[in-house]
């Protein structure tokens, strides 16, 4: 089975074009996705909205391979490889789960797994990130069926250092990569879409009184809802003005 991203791209737009196509293998057709909880020296402050584009982008691959959707949660990276405070990395790990669980219940998505990379190697003492990475994608694709995955990236024509391309430089697995989570910061106008360090400057589940939306960060917002709408349920019909 193949799949033409350009074909994917006309009903989701946050995905970056020019991708090869995806040659689906029907013994390795589970998507694996995996969020995290901090950069390299910050911890994430929120949940931003653009983690929706993220799911829903793994969801809309999922309804072609028919198959099983498993989210890793990197929590034990932020406090191994990051040295980011483990206490302050399980509270954003407890927040960032329970609303990706929120999700997944009210758009009723099925065959979705959240897994927690501390529970699945809960003695885990190592401290090199890319060693990390390797590990859980070995783990998925041997004991979980997984054969695609969905990742975020700066830029589709160079390896970033900060983004999920460094990290896939590593295994073989068919990637789809989706545009970054945008900002409102003009010093720093990109950001992963699963992390949030300055909740001023992102859309971000919950509520805040501090937003200043740019319009690049309303045009990418239209484009998750675009997606939503495509996968999930059209909105109502705006209430006519007189």
């Amino acid at each position: 089975m193949k799949i033409k991203i350009e074909e994917l791209i006309k009903l989701n737009p946050l995905i970056w074009p020019n991708q090869p196509d995806i040659v689906v293998n029907p013994n390795h057709s589970n998507i694996f996705l995996g969020g995290g909880v901090a950069t390299k020296n910050q911890i994430s402050r929120s949940v931003p909205f653009d983690l929706l584009g993220f799911m829903l982008t793994a969801e809309q691959m999922n309804r072609l391979t028919k198959g099983e959707i498993h989210l890793l949660i990197a929590d034990q990276h932020a406090w191994l490889a990051n040295q980011i405070n483990q206490d302050e990395a399980k509270l954003a790990t407890q927040k960032l789960k329970d609303i990706i669980s929120n999700i997944i219940t009210c758009f009723k998505l099925k065959d979705w797994s959240i897994h927690l990379a501390s529970e699945i190697f809960p003695g885990t003492t190592e401290s090199n990130y890319e060693t990390l990475e390797t590990r859980d994608i070995n783990l998925f694709t041997t004991n979980h069926g997984v054969g695609i995955k969905i990742g975020w990236t700066f830029s589709p024509k160079e390896i970033g250092i900060t983004d999920e391309s460094h990290f896939d430089t590593l295994h073989n697995l068919p990637t789809i990569l989706i545009k970054p989570g945008l900002t409102s910061d003009p010093a720093k106008p990109h950001e992963s879409p699963y992390i949030c360090t300055d909740p001023t400057t992102r859309i971000v589940f919950g509520t805040s009184n501090n937003w200043d939306v740019s319009p690049a960060v309303k045009n990418h917002l239209r484009n998750i809802c675009l997606l939503f709408e495509n996968l999930i349920e059209p909105f109502p019909p705006k209430t006519p003005r007189y």
